[in-house]
Parts: structure tokens; sequence; C-alpha cells
């Protein structure tokens, strides 16, 4: 079972040892530990890390500067914060901007790790979706200006016949394109394909 990869950092001691201990029994994550925000985002790469759990006030990069940087490296990875200063403008806030959840100071380990669960899928569900994203625009680019004329046409509920006098199209030649339309988008019928469409428009909204 591949583990969980979540970097923490908090400048005191006390704090990262402690969530070290209690990410390291959990027995399911594997974390990296830092003690500064800079040294963290030099290691931070797209892609790799699950979670990151910051401390919100540290002495050279706090948790709201952190976590700006952190979403120019990586922009799906979900944020816990941690924070001994929690307040509601505070939380409004960081919410607002897309951290993921705020952990305030002193927190159990049942909180910790159902925060960094719950942050870590949120990770992994962005993600997934980025990818259908991609892979669906990517299929969408291989239709030709024509093909996507009648694709559009179907997605918007036309019929073989609507469809056929908008675009004067013979019978033949519409049976064309929507067979290539089906075989670029990797699709069976073409309630997959509006299905797909469907799925691609949720997701880039």
């Amino acid at each position: 079972m591949q583990k969980t990869i979540v970097y923490v950092v908090d400048d005191s001691d006390l704090i990262l040892d402690l969530v070290r201990k209690i990410l390291e029994n959990s027995g399911e994550i594997e974390g990296s530990y830092y003690q500064s925000g800079i040294e963290l985002l030099n290691q931070l790469r797209p892609g790799v890390v699950d979670c990151v759990v910051a401390d919100l006030k540290m002495p050279d990069v706090d948790g709201e500067e952190l976590f700006q940087r952190i979403r120019q490296c990586d922009p799906l990875v979900s944020i816990v914060i941690m924070t001994g200063f929690a307040d509601v403008k505070t939380a409004v806030r960081l919410m607002e901007q897309g951290t993921f959840t705020l952990l305030e100071k002193p927190f159990t380990q049942e909180e910790l790790i159902a925060a960094v669960k719950r942050a870590t899928n949120h990770t992994c569900e962005l993600r997934k979706n980025n990818a259908s994203l991609t892979k669906a625009t990517a299929m969408k680019q291989l239709l030709t200006a024509e093909e996507a004329e009648v694709l559009e046409c179907i997605v918007s509920g036309l019929t073989n016949k609507e469809i056929a006098n908008t675009l004067t199209l013979s019978p033949r030649t519409l049976d064309r394109r929507r067979q290539s339309i089906l075989r670029k988008l990797n699709v069976n019928t073409v309630a997959e394909a509006v299905a797909l469409i469907a799925r691609t428009a949720a997701i880039s909204r």
C-alpha cells in the first residue's frame, strides 16, 4: 500500500515532534518535517506531496504567505493550517483563499489524522478531475471543425434530422461524422459522448 506523502512545517520543536510522532504512528503516512517555510518551498515539487501541514505564524514566512507560494508551485495540493491564533476572520479568509482545513492548537491525535486524511482525499480528487479534464480536452481537440459542430448540436439535444437541417448535411455525411466523433472521444454511444462533455464542463467550472 502506497503511503500518503505529507510535508509539515512549524518553527516549534515541540509541535513538530508531536506531529511527527502522530503521523509516524499511523503507519500510513510518510512525512518530511521542516522548521522553515523557505526550506519546505525549496523541497516542494508539483504533484509529489499529498498534503501540506503548516503553522500559521512563523518567523521567516507566515502561513498565509506560505500558502500562496505553495499554490504557485502546486495548485492542487491541499493544506492544513495549524494555528493557536484562530479566529473567525482568519478562518473565513483562509477558506476563501482555498485552504482546506484550519486546525486549532492544541489538537488531538485523532483530529490531526482526520484533517490530513480529508485534505489528502481532496488533493486526490482534484488531481483525478484535472487528469480527466486534460484527457477529455485533448480528445476534443482531435475533432475537426465540422465534427465539433455536430458534437455541439448533439450536446444541445437536437435530433439527427434537426442537426442535418441545421448544418445542411446528408444523413450519410452526418452518420460518418457521428461515428468519427465517437471513435475520437473513445466512447461507444452518443449518450456516452454527451456524458463525457457534461463531466468535462462540470470539472472545468
